[in-house]
C-alpha cells in the first residue's frame, strides 16, 4: 500500500512539473537526440537564413524539380542589322557640290539605322568650301520639322564659324526643297570633317 501511494505521488509530481514548465525553460540540453522529427516541424517554418551555407548543393537538388529556362526567342527573332548605306554608291544618296570622301585609311561617309530607330553616321569627307554634303533619304531623317545641330570632328582647315564644329541635319522641308533631309556644314575654307559617332533618332 505504501509503495502504491508513493507511485501515485511520484506520477502526480511529474505531471504537475510538466504542466508548470516556465517559458523558454526547455533548451538543447533537455531535448533527446532525434527528438525533433520532420512531422513535428511546422510547414514552411525553415527559411533560407536558417540553413547553413554550403550545405545544399546540386546533390540535394532534383533536376526534375527545376523549371525549363526560357529560350531567348526575342533576341533570336531580331533581324540582323542592315548594311551601311555608302554615300555615292549606286542606289544611295550622292555627294553634293564638291564634297567627296577623304582618302584612305579613313572610312568613306555612310549611314545606317538600328533596330531602335537610331541613325548612325561614320566616315570623313572634304570639299574645301563647306555647304550641303548629301541628303538623307526618307526614314533616315530627324523626326520633326526642327533642325538638329550635332558636333563633328574637324580634320583640317576651318570647318565653320565659331569655336565648335557642327553640322546641321534637316528633317522635312522648312521652306526650300533642297533642305529636306539635308546634311549641311556651315561654309568655311578648307573644310574636312569626320562624321564618326554622329547619332540621332529617325522619323517614325
Amino acid at each position: 500500500m505504501v509503495a502504491y501511494l508513493a507511485l501515485v505521488v511520484a506520477l502526480g509530481g511529474t505531471a504537475m512539473a510538466a504542466s508548470t514548465l516556465g517559458r523558454n525553460s526547455v533548451g538543447p540540453k533537455q531535448l533527446r537526440r532525434n527528438a525533433v522529427t520532420t512531422a513535428k516541424i511546422k510547414d514552411q517554418a525553415i527559411t533560407a537564413a536558417k540553413i547553413r551555407a554550403g550545405t545544399l548543393t546540386g546533390t540535394q537538388v532534383s533536376p526534375a524539380s527545376l523549371g525549363t529556362v526560357p529560350t531567348a526567342e526575342t533576341a533570336n527573332s531580331l533581324a540582323p542589322p542592315e548594311e551601311w548605306h555608302v554615300v555615292g554608291a549606286p542606289g544611295e544618296p550622292k555627294f553634293q557640290e564638291k564634297w567627296k570622301d577623304e582618302a584612305p585609311p579613313l572610312y568613306g561617309v555612310a549611314f545606317f539605322k538600328d533596330h531602335e530607330g537610331i541613325v548612325h553616321l561614320r566616315g570623313a569627307a572634304t570639299n574645301g568650301v563647306g555647304g550641303l554634303v548629301f541628303h538623307l533619304p526618307p526614314g533616315f531623317r530627324p523626326a520633326d520639322e526642327r533642325v538638329l545641330q550635332l558636333p563633328v570632328a574637324c580634320l583640317g582647315g576651318s570647318c565653320g564659324p565659331g569655336p565648335d564644329t557642327r553640322i546641321y541635319i534637316w528633317g522635312v522641308d522648312v521652306g526650300s526643297p533642297n533642305l529636306t533631309g539635308a546634311v549641311v556644314l556651315p561654309e568655311g575654307p578648307s573644310s574636312s570633317v569626320s562624321f564618326d559617332g554622329v547619332t540621332f533618332r529617325a522619323e517614325g
